[in-house]
């Protein structure tokens, strides 16, 4: 903003992507900060990779289900500690899809003001998906976006 102006409210939607990974864990906790520093509205995302399900042939039913009940845990368990922390305005969401797109496109359809989400999240989703998703995120969100490390690597690359 030019001349030193500041937003009123920098941020009125939080979206926080969860895939369980420490990363994750991490960012989810951060989110619920920022909701609650800016009196944001918090929505905590799990998009299923159904390339994952995909990749195990017969047992592709099996797969999605198992990641959605996964997904589900992790969203509700987010949902639940925001409500502790006092974010009053909180909602949880699980997508089935690429995790790359489908989280750029819905933060995008849902006019959110930031984006949080995890350095890195488990190698094995990473290695069967094409590029990072936190990356694509960055180059293609329709809005700021904060990538967060988890607590060791944060502690660890400090000097002292």
């Amino acid at each position: 903003m030019a001349g030193g102006e500041q937003r009123a409210a920098p941020y009125r939607l939080i979206v926080a992507a969860t895939d369980g990974s420490p990363a994750a864990r991490e960012a989810v906790k951060v989110a619920v900060g920022l909701a609650g520093a800016c009196g944001a509205k918090l929505q905590v995302i799990y998009v299923v990779n159904v390339h994952v399900a995909f990749q195990l042939g017969a047992y592709q039913q099996l797969a999605m289900d198992t990641l959605k009940e996964e997904g589900q845990r992790l969203v509700d368990e987010a949902v639940r500690r925001a409500k502790e922390a006092g974010v009053e305005a909180v909602e949880g969401v699980v997508l089935s899809g690429d995790p790359r797109k489908d989280l750029v496109d819905w933060c995008r359809q849902q006019g959110a003001d930031l984006i949080v989400l995890g350095s890195h999240g488990y190698s094995f989703f990473s290695a069967l998906m094409l590029g990072s998703v936190a990356e694509y995120i960055v180059h293609n969100a329709p809005c700021d976006v904060l990538l967060v490390r988890e607590q060791g690597d944060r502690e660890g690359s400090k000097e002292g």
